[in-house]
C-alpha cells in the first residue's frame, strides 16, 4: 500500500515514494482484462441514465437545469475516478470571487493532478497542488495552489470527494486494494503467453558456465545479467556466448513445465476470482462474463438476483456518495431538490413472469370441443370468488330437504 510522504522542503504531500501511485493505478486497470471490465461496468452501472429530481420527468425543465449545472460527461467521469482511483476532484465555479457568490457549476478535475497541501493544525486541507506530470516535475516547476471547498472566497475551488478510511489522512485507498496484486498476476500472463507466443514455447532452463567457477562478484554480476535477459514475461529467448574450447562451452538444460496449459488456466481463473471479490461483483454475468455451459436464459434468475444484490450492496452507496456532495455544493445557492440516479438493469425484469407463463401455458393446450366444453361447464357453478361446486351436490341436497318437508 502506498504511503502519504510529507517533505519539509515541499508545500504538498506526495502519494508514494515515487509520487506517481495514481500511474499505478490507471496501469492496472488498462492491462487487467477483469480489472477493467469490473472498473466500467461498475461506473456505468452507477451513472444508470444519469441523474434527475424526484417526481420529475427527465425532459423537466428543472431536470434539463440539473444536467446543464453538472453535465453527463463530467459526472461520468467524476464516477469513473471515484471507482477507479478512489477518489475525485469537483471543480466548483463560482459566480464571482467574494463572500456573496453562486455556484454557477460544477465540473470533474483529473485527480492524478493534485496532490495536498499540509494539513493545518485543525487537520483541515485547505488546498491542493496542480501539476500536469507529477512524474516528470522538475524543482524549476511552478506548481498552481487550489483551495477546497469552503476554505476560500475565490472563483473556483475543488470539493474531493474522498471516502474515510482509518489511518489515511491526506489519501483514499481503492476499495479493491486486496485485488491489486492479481491485477498485476492477469498483466503478467497476459505479457507472458504473448512472448511465448512470438518466440517459441519453451519451458525452464539450467545454465552451466563450464569455464571455471569466477569470485562471488563476478558470478553475482553473471547471475544479475543473465536473469535480467532471461527471465520475467519478457525474457529473451537466445543467449550467445563466448568459449575458450569445445570442452568449456555454456550448457543449457532444459526443465519442462508439465501440465502448463493446466497451470495457466489455473492462474488466470484464480486471479480472475480475486479480482471479482475485490469489487463485490456478485455474479460474472453482471460483466457479461457466461457462467457455467447453460445458456443465457437458464441464468436469468441469477443474473436477476445478483444485480439487486450488487445494487443495494455495492452500487447505491456509491450513488448515496456522489449526492451528499453535490447536495453540499448546491445547498450554497438555496434549498437543493431531492435527487437520484436512475437505475439501468442488465436485463430488463417484468412483474408479468407468471402471467407470461399462464399465458403460454394456455395457449399450448390442446382444443377442446364445442359440445365438451358445454357439457364440462354444465358440471361446475362458478362463484365471484372463484370456487367451484358438484351441481349434483346441491341436486341431492334439494330433493333431501322435499323428503324432510
Amino acid at each position: 500500500m502506498p504511503k502519504a510522504i510529507e517533505d519539509k522542503r515541499k508545500e504538498y504531500v506526495a502519494y508514494g515514494e515515487d509520487n506517481d501511485y495514481y500511474s499505478f493505478l490507471i496501469d492496472s486497470y488498462m492491462h487487467s482484462a477483469t480489472n477493467n471490465a469490473a472498473i466500467r461496468s461498475i461506473s456505468d452501472n452507477i451513472y444508470g441514465e444519469g441523474i434527475c429530481i424526484e417526481g420529475k420527468e427527465k425532459a423537466s425543465k428543472e431536470v434539463k437545469e440539473l444536467r446543464s449545472f453538472i453535465n453527463h460527461r463530467d459526472l461520468k467521469r467524476i464516477i469513473q475516478e471515484r471507482k477507479m482511483l478512489g477518489q475525485a476532484a469537483i471543480q466548483v465555479i463560482y459566480s464571482k470571487a467574494g463572500n456573496d457568490r453562486k455556484v454557477v457549476k460544477v465540473k470533474h478535475f483529473p485527480i492524478h493532478t493534485l496532490r495536498p497541501e499540509k494539513m493545518d493544525s485543525e487537520g483541515v486541507i485547505a488546498a491542493y497542488y496542480y501539476h500536469p506530470n507529477w512524474s516528470e516535475k522538475k524543482r524549476s516547476d511552478k506548481l498552481k495552489r487550489i483551495p477546497t471547498f469552503g476554505n476560500s472566497t475565490e472563483k473556483i475551488e475543488l470539493y474531493i470527494l474522498r471516502p474515510y478510511v482509518s489511518g489515511y489522512d491526506y489519501f483514499s485507498p481503492v476499495d479493491y486494494s486486496g485485488a491489486l496484486p492479481y491485477t498485476s498476476i492477469e498483466n503478467e500472463i497476459s505479457d507472458y503467453l504473448l512472448n511465448e507466443t512470438k518466440n517459441s514455447f519453451s519451458g525452464t532452463k539450467v545454465i552451466n558456465f563450464n569455464n571455471g567457477v569466477p569470485d562471488v562478484e563476478a558470478r553475482d554480476l553473471i547471475t544479475r545479467d543473465v536473469k535480467a535477459k532471461l527471465t520475467g514475461s519478457r525474457g529473451q529467448k537466445m543467449i550467445v556466448a563466448f568459449n575458450e574450447n569445445a570442452e568449456s562451452k555454456t550448457t543449457v538444460e532444459d526443465i519442462s513445465l508439465n501440465d502448463a496449459p493446466a497451470h495457466y488456466e489455473y492462474l488466470s481463473n484464480e486471479a480472475m476470482s480475486k479480482i471479482l471479490v475485490g469489487h463485490r461483483i456478485t455474479s460474472p454475468m453482471l460483466l457479461g462474463i457466461k457462467d457455467g455451459g447453460n445458456g443465457l436464459a437458464s441464468n436469468a434468475d441469477e443474473i436477476k438476483n445478483a444485480s439487486q444484490l450488487f445494487q443495494s450492496t455495492v452500487i447505491n452507496s456509491y450513488q448515496d456518495e456522489i449526492l451528499d456532495a453535490l447536495t453540499d455544493i448546491m445547498e450554497l445557492n438555496g434549498e437543493v431538490p431531492e435527487m437520484y440516479f436512475i437505475t439501468s438493469q442488465p436485463i430488463e425484469f417484468t412483474s408479468n413472469d407468471q402471467e407470461a407463463e399462464v399465458s403460454d401455458d394456455k395457449e399450448n393446450e390442446a382444443p377442446v370441443e364445442e359440445s365438451e366444453a358445454k357439457k364440462e361447464d354444465d358440471t361446475k357453478l362458478y362463484s365471484h370468488e372463484g370456487l367451484t361446486v358438484d351441481p349434483k351436490f346441491i341436486k341431492d341436497a334439494l330433493e333431501l330437504y322435499k323428503a324432510s318437508k
